[in-house]
């Protein structure tokens, strides 16, 4: 019975969060995986995914049971007491991409691997530790050149805790009043790509953050220009609004509760 319950409970959660983002298209999912290395094993792990597991997600883009595969190194923050890393962020289509995103390859990886390369596979746990995985709707998203070959270098990470009863407020601000200046952002350089995303799975109420915007950036230096330009680009975005309104406007909507910075080292698509 119990068991029962949590799964009703579960699945008015997942529906009822899909329904305040209603679109036309099936809905895009991001499973995000995170990483700790283990001593001395972060060459080695960045290796394996490269050189072995990319040839899987490969695979998985033709079969077409996968959109895209990105591996990231979280610059910041880091050292010994993080609690990873690395992140892999896969995009799947839809609810039939969630629910089986390998497919038969996992019985099949015989024919698709050498047998080193398998073994390298297999192994890849001493290399490191998966601490978490969780799936992300794709709930906005805007890039400056939408069709473009790769993916952004740089994103930081943004992590917000929206109050229960909040998300209508908190998404009308993001993209009715954030939105837009990521746009003019785009057009006058520093910003070449901008996300939102709702947590779907874990769920309830103790998660620490239950939203991700994502900035993305093609340099380094790009990460500067916009907050640069940011006294220009609201005066035309939102004329009449001063800084502390437009602070205020985005604060009473959400806590942000940590950021990090996290760079593009291969991928898929």
């Amino acid at each position: 019975m119990k068991t029962c319950k949590n799964l009703a409970l579960f699945t008015a959660f997942f529906f009822g969060s899909l329904a305040l983002h209603a679109q036309t298209q099936e809905p895009t999912f991001f499973i995000v995986e995170t990483m700790k290395t283990m001593p001395g094993k972060a060459a080695d792990y960045v290796k394996t995914e490269r050189e072995v597991w990319k040839k899987l997600h490969q695979e998985r883009i033709k079969r077409g049971l996968i959109q895209s595969w990105n591996l990231y190194e979280v610059r910041y923050p880091n050292g010994t007491s993080v609690a990873y890393d690395y992140v892999t962020v896969t995009q799947v289509r839809g609810m039939k991409g969630l629910e089986n995103p390998w497919g038969t390859m996992f019985a099949e990886a015989d024919k698709l691997l050498s047998k080193d390369e398998l073994t390298a596979a297999m192994n890849i746990g001493v290399l490191r530790n998966l601490t978490n995985s969780s799936v992300y709707y794709g709930t906005d998203f805007v890039a400056a050149k939408p069709n473009a070959a790769t993916p952004s270098k740089y994103q930081m990470v943004n992590m917000m805790k929206v109050k229960t009863g909040g998300d209508g407020a908190y998404q009308a601000m993001e993209t009715k009043l954030v939105k837009p200046m990521h746009v003019e952002m785009m057009k006058t350089g520093g910003r070449a790509a901008w996300g939102l995303y709702s947590l779907v799975m874990p769920g309830g109420e103790n998660q620490p953050f239950n939203y991700v915007t994502s900035d993305f950036y093609d340099k380094w230096e790009d990460m500067n220009t916009a907050n640069d330009h940011f006294a220009k680009t609201l005066a035309k975005v939102h004329p009449g609004m001063t800084s502390a309104v437009y602070e205020k406007r985005i604060t009473e909507t959400r806590a942000l509760v940590n950021q990090e910075l996290w760079e593009l080292l291969d991928f898929v698509r």
